[in-house]
């Protein structure tokens, strides 16, 4: 059934020329016209866009229901083929999954949207299209993505979180994006002597706002090139991390593919246990933890969690604080305790991290010729390798290099 509907809801933005909408069900149609009234809204699912398309002229923007399909991104890629890639196409759907957001966007579609929808986010989503020309699938070469999880508490997975995004933001101009998940006990912006806010849990709380000014908005400077999120929430209003977090992250890390060339998170291990899913953004996992056997048990532990939950994520273990002799057994042992190869070795330097922390500055700048700032500097150079000046480096950045 085709219908035009109109609704006069005071501010929504008007359709594109020549959008369409597929849609599976009256509550989803009524949502879409008061989003974009002028849309031309059809009460069917994916496979009457796939037979509209081959028989209309091309819509500038198209909005389909995934619903009762049973692969849904066999039919995003028909659609992007059909219309020549001149359709930029937002994907709706209940399933409210990292995995399929990407599957989608891979296959062409410009979002994806999860019902039921709220139409003033969907009338921004669409602006939003409206302001790109070209459809913009998931870029194998955007940000890296470098999750950090400690072990344990005192593990000293903040320290290598932060040393890593400010050592890699004074790297050849790296444009680096640091994130931290623990919004009322987090120490990211007070190792950094920055002034914390409530703009991190507004996006973690609303997902469907995330956009480029929402997300400027919440982020705090550090030098040129490091971006820091992070809050410290009154106990009066009690912390939850919300079940929309991987919803969130996931939106969090495109919006800033086009200001980050990598994004550091800072992961606490409660929500690494109850949200596993946020696992499936990364492209690297660095657990830190001290050597001993409870740290050894729990690192084996917390890789299982990440191998479960997105297989094809690559895990760094990194020990820390070596050389403690309390406690601390030696290496084979550790490494077997943790199932785990050892990637990198911290020394404890406690010199070099009390002045850091007593300064409100990284390592590097509070001790930059520190073994420790070596060690995280190396690090970091691993976890995230710098490009290779003959082959990946824009000619503008080539130069500026040397001089």
């Amino acid at each position: 059934m085709s219908a035009v509907l109109s609704f006069a809801r005071p501010g929504a933005a008007a359709a594109p020329d020549s959008a369409l909408a597929f849609v599976a069900d009256a509550a989803t149609a009524q949502a879409v016209a008061e989003a974009l009234p002028g849309i031309t809204v059809r009460e069917d699912g994916l496979a009457a866009a796939l037979g509209a398309l081959s028989q209309a002229s091309v819509p500038s923007v198209l909005l389909v229901d995934l619903g009762g399909s049973e692969d849904p991104g066999a039919g995003i890629r028909a659609l992007a083929r059909m219309s020549g890639g001149r359709t930029r196409i937002v994907a709706l759907g209940t399933v409210n999954d990292v995995a399929l957001y990407r599957a989608l966007r891979e296959a062409g579609a410009a979002d994806y949207l999860v019902k039921p929808l709220v139409p003033a986010a969907l009338a921004g989503a669409v602006a939003r299209l409206k302001d790109n020309a070209a459809p913009a699938p998931v870029n194998e070469k955007g940000p890296r993505r470098i999750f950090v999880c400690g072990a344990r508490g005192g593990a000293g997975a903040t320290t290598v979180a932060v040393n890593v995004a400010w050592h890699l933001s004074r790297r050849d101009g790296f444009r680096v994006a640091l994130i931290d998940l623990d919004l009322a006990f987090g120490t990211v912006a007070l190792a950094l002597d920055i002034e914390p806010s409530h703009g991190l849990r507004d996006i973690l709380d609303n997902p469907d706002r995330i956009d480029g000014l929402f997300v400027a908005s919440a982020a705090a400077r550090v030098g040129e090139s490091l971006s820091v999120f992070a809050a410290e929430e009154a106990f009066e209003k009690p912390v939850v991390v919300p079940a929309t977090i991987e919803a969130a992250m996931m939106r969090l890390c495109d919006a800033l593919a086009e200001s980050a060339d990598c994004i550091v998170v800072d992961v606490p291990r409660a929500p690494a246990i109850a949200y596993p899913g946020i696992f499936k953004l990364a492209d690297r996992v660095a657990l830190v933890a001290e050597m001993n056997l409870a740290a050894a048990r729990d690192a084996a532990r917390l890789g299982l969690l990440v191998h479960d939950a997105a297989a094809d994520c690559t895990i760094s273990l990194i020990a820390n604080k070596c050389g403690n002799r309390k406690g601390e057994i030696d290496h084979d042992a550790f490494s077997r305790g943790a199932k785990l190869p050892v990637d990198h070795f911290l020394p404890l330097d406690a010199k070099a991290a009390a002045a850091s922390a007593n300064a409100g500055q990284a390592v590097g700048e509070a001790a930059p010729s520190s073994p420790l700032f070596k060690a995280l500097a190396a690090a970091a150079d691993a976890l995230v390798p710098p490009v290779d000046d003959a082959v990946d480096r824009p000619l503008w950045k080539r130069l500026l290099r040397r001089g």
